[in-house]
């Protein structure tokens, strides 16, 4: 015992500095795996919010791609109201415009980084604001703009099957082309001007795709133009 407590009494600072160099080295090894880690989170983190954002820029065009579409079937349909009203003669133009009153438009998207991001946990979006808007834009406004899309989507099916019959030798009469333009040629262009259903379900989808356009697409561009936006900003403090 005498010479354990002598050794240890010689050779303590020899001991101390080999404790010292082993806990150094066990802490520098842990904050080496920790820096690993977290580089390869940041790595994935920066992954997801890049795929979102190449998504958004895909959706937003399709946004812009069905808003033109739509801008085009309320003129015509303000062109047909205007000349029915105002018993106007029927030209060969016309049908074209009949053809572009009830469009099957569908918002064609994606959230799969989002879905990603979810699956592996939300938290893996360090920054918690980010991580509230990607919820708001996904969870919130894409759901809001889909159920409205539903309730069009249901007219336009309604009109098809209710209203066209009888009074058009054919419907949804779309070129070849990835495009709505076509002619739908009246029956009895005459009775249309005193025919109430069918002049209230134009008028009433003219109201409706007004109101589509302008609240529904308005805001899911706006939300898509704003995170797309933030995103760039987020990625590009991640990178530095």
């Amino acid at each position: 015992m005498k010479r354990i407590l002598l050794t240890l009494k010689e050779k303590w600072p020899e001991y101390l500095f080999e404790i010292i160099v082993l806990v150094i080295g066990i802490y520098g090894a842990f904050e080496l795996a920790n820096y690993g880690e977290n580089k390869n989170r940041r790595r994935s983190e920066i992954e997801i919010l890049k795929g979102c954002r190449t998504e958004l820029v895909a959706d937003l065009a399709e946004i812009n791609l069905n808003l033109g579409e739509l801008n085009k079937s309320r003129r015509s349909l303000k062109i047909l109201i205007d000349v029915l009203e105002n018993d106007g003669p029927y030209h060969d133009s016309l049908a074209f415009h009949f053809n572009y009153t009830f469009l099957p438009i569908h918002f064609v998207h994606s959230t799969s980084s989002f879905e990603t991001a979810k699956s592996r946990g939300l938290d893996i979006i360090s920054n918690s604001e980010i991580r509230s808007k990607l919820i708001a834009v996904y969870d919130s406004q894409y759901k809001f703009f889909l159920k409205g899309e539903e309730e069009e989507l249901a007219e336009v099916q309604h009109y098809l099957r209710n209203i066209l019959p009888g009074r058009f030798a054919s419907g949804w009469n779309y070129g070849a082309k990835d495009t709505f333009e076509g002619e739908m040629v009246p029956l009895d262009f005459e009775s249309l001007k005193t025919d109430q259903e069918f002049l209230y379900f134009i008028k009433t989808q003219e109201n409706r795709t007004k109101s589509f356009t302008g609240y529904f697409y308005g805001n899911l561009k706006n939300s898509v133009e704003s995170m797309i936006g933030v995103l760039d900003q987020e990625i590009k403090r991640l990178e530095q």
